[in-house]
């Protein structure tokens, strides 16, 4: 049973952090208590009696980690308000995702046990859920999943080094799919850039 009280706080922080480094280094797989511990530069004892298992060390650090990352990206989501500004969102979010490779290898590792786990599956599909609420805001359901499963496939093509080798290459996809109808808003573009370019 892991030991949750503020005073424990910064050690299974650092024992979190310390699980995902591994991770990245020897996949899940090859996380071990020894492992984690020497990452943490803590005692061996440490990481077992803070967390029962390699399990649910792994799940909190990964939810710790899709928190962060969800703080780092939704804010421009809320804040879009036209094709323009969410544009920007999408380009932001795959600037976290992918822009850092630590970043790269725990997305595929959590989208990998969310096809084995319901845990982690719900992790991913909460993510999902967030950004598609402020999507659909500006546009249909139907235009939403078709930009999501957009910048999906560009994570994966960014990844792989297809031909979109830069979150800037994506733009004219993203612009692709969103011509298909008008934002709810009924401005396509910011009247801030409409005045810059006018000026």
């Amino acid at each position: 049973m892991s030991r949750d009280n503020a005073r424990s706080e910064p050690t299974r922080a650092a024992l979190r952090q310390a699980a995902l480094d591994v991770a990245c280094e020897y996949g899940v797989k090859g996380v071990t208590h020894r492992r984690v511990a020497a990452a943490a530069s803590l005692a061996l004892g440490s990481a077992s009696y803070h967390y029962e298992n390699i399990d649910e060390l792994m799940f909190e650090a990964f939810a710790a980690w899709v928190q962060r990352q969800t703080e780092r990206f939704l804010p421009p989501f809320r804040a879009a308000v036209d094709e323009d500004t969410l544009v920007a969102a999408v380009l932001n979010l795959l600037s976290v995702m992918y822009g850092d490779e630590k970043d790269r290898i725990l997305l595929f590792e959590i989208y990998a046990h969310s096809v084995r786990d319901v845990a982690y599956h719900k992790l991913v599909e909460n993510w999902s859920a967030s950004t598609r609420a402020e999507l659909t805001r500006l546009y249909s359901s139907e235009v939403a999943q078709r930009l999501e499963a957009t910048w999906e496939g560009i994570g994966v093509q960014l990844v792989m080094g297809g031909s979109v080798a830069s979150e800037k290459d994506a733009e004219p996809l993203l612009r692709l799919v969103l011509s298909q109808e008008k934002p709810k808003t009924g401005r396509r573009r910011s009247t801030s850039a409409k005045g810059a370019k006018a000026g």
